[in-house]
């Protein structure tokens, strides 16, 4: 909810609380990532995506924002993995498999 509002602050305050009293709670560490990817800042995007995937490495949604965050920095190796990951597990949304063939389109 204070994602929605723009209160990054907030939010990041509200999930590591979410986490301190559930550190199983992959909705948590997945509305982390999504807070700091919303500041711009991958790495620690990236990080907290890791723990949600960790948590649910069958849910697509997971590995394909951590696609999304290899692709920012860069690391397109690790991007088109991830995007596989979620191929395998049922990406609904098709998601994954548009930023596949974009990212091979770009790699020819």
């Amino acid at each position: 909810r204070y994602v929605e509002l723009k209160n990054t602050a907030a939010a990041v305050d509200a999930y590591r609380h979410a986490v301190e009293i559930n550190a199983k709670d992959y909705r948590a560490w997945y509305g982390l990532g999504q807070t700091y990817e919303i500041l711009q800042m991958p790495y620690y995007a990236l990080f907290y995506y890791r723990k949600a995937t960790a948590l649910r490495p069958y849910d697509a949604r997971m590995w394909c924002a951590m696609a999304g965050c290899y692709k920012q920095l860069g690391r397109k190796g690790e991007a088109i993995l991830s995007y596989k990951r979620a191929v395998s597990h049922d990406d609904a949304e098709g998601v994954a498999l548009q930023e596949l063939a974009r990212l091979y389109k770009e790699e020819g």
